[in-house]
């Protein structure tokens, strides 16, 4: 029986390839619910600003991955039910068996609930579909509203102001408000000078108009807009989750075993140690950690502090550890070159900002967890 894959992102092609690094022979299938088409996720946020099209974000074809990879790639195929038991899948009329099973299937945008007609025409940017229908929009806008100032909704601000007008709003008092301290944001909002800034709001209603829309806010101010991106967060999908242990995402220990035998599960759907970590170098620690296990030989996943860059050229930020809580104490060093912070409890070095041309690479191996 064949190990299965259920999703088509990174998680579940870094998967397949780590896998086939170990085994070449044992069959592997690929279900996903779209095309099946490969290229980088982070690069949805990026690629407006860069006016790259869908067609040219896409690096490999459902068919180029499975004769690069030699395994089954079934794309727009809709998985219905999961037979633990029986370790059969159910995609409408197909009966697929499996030997292990790995849920790869991702996250889904958050959206809050926002009244008015317009409510329905919010963006979001969670996969190459998605991209399609936003840069499309955003070629026939002027103004774009972005709801939610944390990594992702900064990065799309960022870059979408090259081209337009943009309003961001969001319910916190500044941009990266749970990754970085105060003076980093604001040292941030200085150079987003092209960014209308709305913060300790929210957006209450949306109502469609002739041409574009009326936003208005919780705190009274109104505003219209040609399209609206919200980038809020995301949320695990749990949708093919029964019979499984669930808190926010699907539990797995740390070798991404779920509550059911032979059923893992990998990336933005996985909650392990309490913790979801949805960007691109835990995941991939994962897959290769998976693929060694599926292969026989059991292997723990292990993390420690991992860096996260935050893709704003005109002030660019690194950070990794422990970067927010008000019981940190921070040492801010700044200069011509960009500014270090380093976040200290109980005496010890948990965390650290760089910016600019600094990088705080050479501080990993010394965070204390």
């Amino acid at each position: 029986m064949p190990l299965v894959i259920i999703g088509s992102g990174h998680a579940g092609y870094t998967l397949a390839r780590a896998f086939r690094q170990h085994d070449t022979s044992t069959p592997v299938v690929v279900l996903t619910e779209d095309g099946g088409e490969y290229y980088s996720k982070p690069q949805l946020s990026h690629g407006f600003g860069h006016q790259t099209s869908a067609a040219q974000l896409i690096q490999n074809s459902a068919t180029g991955m499975a004769a690069e990879l030699k395994i089954m790639v079934r794309p727009h195929t809709q998985v219905t039910a999961i037979d633990f038991a029986a370790q059969k899948i159910t995609a409408g009329a197909a009966q697929i068996p499996y030997s292990d099973l790995v849920l790869a299937v991702g996250a889904k945008p958050f959206v809050p609930p926002i009244e008015g007609d317009g409510a329905q025409d919010i963006l979001t940017l969670n996969n190459l579909e998605q991209y399609r229908r936003y840069f499309d929009t955003l070629n026939r806008s002027e103004h774009v509203l972005v709801i939610g100032g944390g990594l992702v909704g900064t990065e799309i601000a960022h870059d979408i102001a090259q081209h337009k007008r943009v309003t961001l709003v969001d319910i916190g008092s500044r941009l990266l408000e749970r990754l970085v301290p105060e003076p980093v944001s604001q040292r941030l909002h200085s150079v987003m000078d092209q960014v209308t800034l709305h913060f300790g709001t929210v957006v209450a209603r949306i109502d469609k108009m002739a041409k574009g829309y009326s936003v208005t806010m919780a705190d009274g101010v109104k505003l219209t807009v040609d399209a609206i991106i919200c980038t809020a967060g995301l949320k695990p999908r749990l949708d093919l989750t029964a019979g499984l242990e669930i808190q926010r995402g699907i539990v797995v220990d740390s070798y991404l075993r779920t509550s059911q035998a032979h059923v893992y599960a990998l990336g933005d759907c996985a909650e392990i140690e309490g913790q979801i970590l949805p960007y691109l170098q835990p995941i991939t620690l994962s897959a290769n950690a998976l693929a060694s296990t599926l292969a026989g030989k059991p292997t723990p996943v292990h993390f420690g502090p991992l860096p996260v860059a935050v893709k704003t050229p005109r002030y660019p930020i690194q950070l990794a550890g422990l970067t927010q809580g008000s019981n940190l104490d921070w040492q801010i060093n700044e200069g011509d070159d960009g500014l270090t912070a380093l976040a200290h409890r109980d005496n010890k070095l948990v965390g650290y900002v760089t910016t600019g041309s600094r990088n705080g690479f050479s501080l990993l191996p010394t965070l204390i967890r």
